[in-house]
């Protein structure tokens, strides 16, 4: 009797499993295909890197006093900020050199 219980637990078990199995298989397919098979046409995107550019030199005020690309006094002016906002003005000034080179290939010859 014992071995019989374990025995109908065991299969209900891997009834499940196997169902369960095949609806991921099956219903993954459906998934894939509902994320944006649709076509849009010719749509075009263009960021305005000059809003961009303002915002962060608003958000961070050291780059506002950066003068050129490349300013020989970065380290002092982040050796002042705290640890996690000298990182997050770090990639900031990544973001904005990134943000002017796309402004400048974007820009009509």
């Amino acid at each position: 009797m014992f071995k019989m219980k374990h025995m109908k637990i065991a299969i209900f078990v891997l009834t499940v499993s196997i169902l369960g199995t095949s609806a991921l298989i099956v219903n993954s397919g459906n998934m894939v295909y509902a994320q944006g098979n649709k076509t849009q046409g010719n749509v075009t995107t263009t960021i305005d890197a000059d809003s961009l550019i303002k915002d962060l030199k608003a958000r961070h005020p050291i780059l506002t006093q950066l003068v050129t690309n490349e300013d020989k006094n970065l380290v002092v002016k982040f050796k002042d900020l705290d640890t996690k906002e000298a990182v997050k003005t770090a990639l900031a000034l990544n973001m904005l050199h990134l943000l002017q080179q796309y402004k400048e290939i974007d820009e009509p010859q």
